[in-house]
């Protein structure tokens, strides 16, 4: 048998083997090896930690168990020698081993037997120091188990008998001195009034020593003036405080030393009850109240929050809503005292010249603003500021040397500065201001402000307004700015300022032609189309905008951008900064698409609606009443066809193709209008407004007024001009709900500068014997009417007489008036929307109305003028009619389209937007008079050759206002 031998060149035999020295299976990286060794010596160092606590443990009880031993063992010692001992050791003794549960007891007869020897004992302390320390030690032991069950009597006495002196107070008030006081007073105790004179005792020390000072002022303000003030608090601890003689100034002074509580809204109404009635605002004072009431806003905020919230359910307040309207209702009261405002305007005046007093009264103003929306009318404070011409005159400054503060939107970068206050307040107040009477003949607004001041205001409000609108609406809604009470506020006031700012150029013209409306505003094209003006627009500002009825968003609608958004917002808020013709078309439009979107809806509107209403010329206003004021809202809307019976009973011939019920409502709205049936009667400027003593001619007269109101606003609905002269003052109560005491002017001119007199003049008011009642004569009755509630005992003073003149002023616009108003904008909103009639001022909507007032555009009317019969343009009687015309007066231009239109205004928008289109018509031979059929707004003349029979026979039916006919 052969064997294979195993041979190596390299003298081996087999290969070597290999052996593993780290165990059978197991392999350890570099990093499990580091990771177990870490743990190793983690457990050994918490072997080490347990038995140093164990240590530390063991060695606490052991400690405990000695003191508790040695406690117990003086315990023993101190009842053995309770009767024998001097009091110090006694003290001593009890204070080492006191447990409130054990010795209470022996702490009452301790306390009765210092309190008993209470003379010793205060020389004692006077004399040892150490022995001082011990009472000290003594009475923190005592203020600590006063909340505790048992007869305090002797610990309150204890407290109140050796706390003599400041360094003693210092101790026991860093030892929460004021909460355990505070604890006992709130828990009902029997002692409230020797409570009450401890948390008193430390005031009388305060001139000891500083820091006993700042500390017993800042924990009397954190324990009882900062949380939520309570009712022993406010009746008890408060009214105690300002009776015995409270340091107020001390308190003011350190509040105003630069230490701030944040979050209390407390805090300003105690500080306002404490203050003493003898006491004169200074300017620590003034700026203590100023910052403090930085936080009112947020209350009346919480309030209406939570209202929002609920409003579906019936509301009720639950308990933290309760407490803050206390505070509101507080704050209210306190801050209108007339004492105390009296004081704050009279500080003013002394010190109207220091800027940081207008600043200080700046900030006081913006943050009593912000609390309610008419906050000028609430706060009497406000309400004399905003009637002080110094002081609206100091803001005015301020804001016209600062414009490069002026705020700038620069995308989405805003950060409000001491600028912005100055002008929302300003605008706030400034509105105010010229709401009142100040206006005077022939001068500026009560020669406050220059007509070169008010210029710059709207240049100044103008722009701001432009650039608040375009950060409510940014171009990105990551842009967005927070809807800060603030900025909120800012939006409202500076547009309302500006809308008011208009108002008064209207009445003044400060301002050169066309500065409104310089600026280019684009209009969506389909805005009347889709009637995105009456959709409430959303800013960023949350509402910031338009009071509009929010509808939900049509999903069909296209969403609109930004700039369009921007320019629904200044629609909506500055009608006028957009050009006048722009937003007649735009009322027109929308008028029109009200019946539908497009001719074919709109013509099956009104065939499905064809109205046809029989009217009796002898009884016009009657049948016209009875037949379309019971009418559905929406009738009136349509067509409405008039057939007249004639007065032999006949129904007349013709079909009403528009011209008939154009004559129609004139003559209706002129019967309606005439002062002898009573519904309305004339100013000394022979302008129309309703009658307020009509309740004692006619018993449903808000129907009447209703009706009335239906009719204009059918009128402006079918652009049919009426001639109605109406007074400025109901004209602007047609656009808003109460007419400013400016407007008093065009009612009463006599009362109007009575009253200006009586704000001018410069006596004692209360030797004219006038108090808040106004008296008026109803058809011969005299009837007295109070201003105000107990008014006739109510002196009128040199303090309270713009008050007086307001409320009179106010009862004579919208008092009197308020059912008669009330009836006819709900008939105008019927047909028309009062929101689109906010579009224009009430000068406009006169214009609307009526047609415009400017000359007569004779070029525009033969342009658009027809001719019929044997008349053209250049029949030689035309050319005369023309010649002669060109040579009238206003006056009789005025007449001859009055003759002819029943309107002596021309057309809004020209002659060629008058329906039926103007047309002369030739009536024969030379002998006959020049006549007009109103409704088809047609002339007729006869032929005639001679210039001067032409110009004779126009004249003389022109004047005469004769010859109104159908042909």
């Amino acid at each position: 048998m052969a064997f294979k031998m195993n041979y190596s060149f390299e003298g081996n035999a087999k290969n070597r083997p290999e052996q593993n020295l780290s165990g059978s299976g197991r392999k350890f990286t570099k990093d499990t090896l580091l990771e177990k060794t870490h743990e190793e010596r983690q457990k050994r160092q918490e072997q080490r930690r347990k038995l140093q606590s164990a240590e530390v443990l063991q060695s606490h009880i052991r400690s405990y168990i000695c003191r508790k031993h040695k406690k117990d063992e003086e315990r023993q010692i101190f009842n053995q020698i309770e009767h024998l001992a001097p009091i110090e050791v006694l003290l001593r003794k009890l204070l080492f081993f006191y447990n409130p549960q054990q010795d209470k007891h022996k702490l009452f007869c301790m306390a009765d037997k210092i309190v008993t020897n209470h003379e010793l004992v205060i020389q004692r302390m006077d004399s040892d120091v150490s022995f001082s320390w011990l009472m000290k030690r003594y009475l923190f032991v005592c203020l600590r188990t006063l909340s505790e069950d048992g007869d305090n009597m002797n610990l309150i006495k204890s407290l109140y008998i050796f706390t003599n002196s400041a360094h003693i107070f210092e101790y026991l008030i860093r030892k929460d001195y004021y909460g355990y006081l505070g604890k006992e007073m709130e828990s009902g105790s029997g002692h409230m009034k020797e409570i009450i004179l401890l948390i008193e005792k430390p005031f009388k020390f305060l001139q000891e020593s500083e820091s006993l000072n700042d500390i017993a002022l800042a924990e009397f303000c954190q324990k009882f003036l900062i949380p939520t003030i309570t009712d022993r608090v406010h009746n008890n601890l408060i009214t105690h405080l300002r009776e015995m003689g409270f340091p107020y100034d001390r308190l003011i002074k350190y509040l105003n030393s630069g230490f701030h509580f944040q979050g209390s809204e407390s805090l300003l109404l105690c500080v306002l009850l404490l203050e003493p009635d003898q006491y004169d605002p200074n300017f620590d004072s003034l700026r203590v109240i100023s910052k403090l009431s930085a936080t009112i806003h947020e209350v009346s905020s919480s309030i209406n929050c939570y209202r929002k919230a609920d409003s579906d359910d019936e509301f009720e307040f639950d308990e933290t809503d309760q407490e803050r309207q206390f505070l509101l209702d507080e704050y209210m009261s306190i801050l209108n005292k007339y004492g105390r405002v009296k004081k704050f305007l009279n500080f003013f005046e002394r010190h109207s010249e220091n800027e940081q007093v207008v600043i200080d009264f700046t900030h006081l103003c913006h943050n009593l603003l912000l609390v309610y929306k008419d906050a000028v009318r609430k706060y009497f404070l406000l309400y004399k500021m905003g009637l002080n011409s110094t002081y609206l005159r100091k803001l005015w400054t301020y804001l016209n040397s600062n414009q490069s503060g002026q705020y700038q939107a620069k995308g989405s970068l805003i950060s409000w500065r001491e600028y912005h206050t100055y002008l929302a307040v300003f605008c706030d107040l400034f509105t105010f201001y010229t709401e009142t009477l100040t206006d005077k003949e022939n001068s500026d607004t009560s020669e406050t402000f220059s007509k070169n001041d008010l210029l710059s205001m709207s240049k100044l409000l103008k722009n701001v307004a432009r650039g608040l609108i375009e950060v409510a609406f940014p171009m990105c809604r990551s842009s967005g700015i927070p809807s800060t009470p603030e900025v909120l506020h800012l939006y409202r006031a500076c547009l309302s300022s500006l809308r008011m700012l208009y108002m008064l150029d209207l009445r003044k013209q400060f301002c050169p032609l066309g500065f409104w409306t310089s600026e280019k505003i684009h209009i969506p094209p389909d805005l009347s189309r889709k009637n995105y003006l009456f959709r409430n627009y959303s800013s960023s500002f949350n509402g910031a905008g338009s009071d509009n009825i929010d509808v939900e968003d049509d999903e069909h609608m296209p969403p609109l951008s930004t700039i369009e958004q921007r320019s629904l917002a200044i629609l909506a808020e500055l009608p006028f900064l957009i050009n006048f013709n722009t937003r007649v078309l735009l009322l027109r439009d929308l008028c029109r698409n009200s019946l539908g979107e497009s001719n074919y809806q709109r013509l099956h509107n009104e065939i499905m609606n064809d109205n046809v209403v029989v009217i009796r010329r002898t009884h016009l206003y009657e049948d016209a009443f009875d037949k379309i004021s019971s009418k559905s809202d929406s009738d009136l809307k349509h067509k409405v066809r008039i057939v007249f019976i004639n007065t032999v009973g006949l129904e007349e011939v013709g079909i009403d193709g528009g011209g008939i019920f154009k004559e129609f409502i004139n003559e209706v709205l002129k019967t309606a209008f005439d002062p002898n049936r009573g519904f309305f009667t004339l100013t000394a400027d022979n302008t129309l407004y309703p009658n307020p003593n009509v309740h004692l001619i006619v018993d449903n007269f808000t129907d009447h007024y209703y009706f009335i109101g239906r009719l204009v606003g059918k009128a402006i609905f079918e652009n049919i001009l009426v001639d109605l002269p109406l007074a400025e003052f109901f004209l602007a109560k047609l656009l808003v709900d109460r007419a400013s005491a400016h407007y008093l002017k065009s009612l009463d001119p006599v009362l109007y500068r009575n009253l200006l007199y009586l704000r001018d003049y410069n006596g004692d008011i209360s030797d004219l014997g006038l108090d808040f009642t106004a008296v008026s004569n109803d058809l011969g009755e005299t009837k007295i009417t109070e201003l105000k509630p107990g008014g006739a005992n109510i002196p009128v003073t040199n303090w309270n007489r713009l008050e007086y003149i307001q409320r009179l002023a106010d009862l004579k616009l919208n008092g009197q008036m308020k059912k008669q108003c009330g009836a006819f904008r709900l008939g105008l909103n019927s047909v028309v929307p009062i929101s689109l009639l906010k579009l224009f001022s009430h000068k406009e909507l006169q214009v609307i109305i009526g047609g415009d007032n400017q000359e007569i555009d004779l070029s525009d009317l033969s342009a658009h003028t027809l001719y019929g019969g044997e008349f053209t343009a250049d029949h030689p009687t035309i050319v005369l009619f023309w010649k002669i015309l060109h040579r009238f007066t206003d006056l009789q231009k005025k007449q001859l389209l009055k003759f002819v239109t029943s309107c002596s205004r021309p057309p809004l928008l020209g002659f060629k937007e008058l329906n039926p289109q103007f047309c002369i018509q030739s009536s024969g031979t030379e002998n006959r008079m020049p006549t007009a059929s109103t409704c088809l707004n047609l002339l007729k003349i006869p032929i005639i050759t001679e210039e001067e029979t032409l110009r004779n026979k126009l004249v003389s039916a022109i004047e005469q206002q004769a010859g109104f006919e159908l042909s």
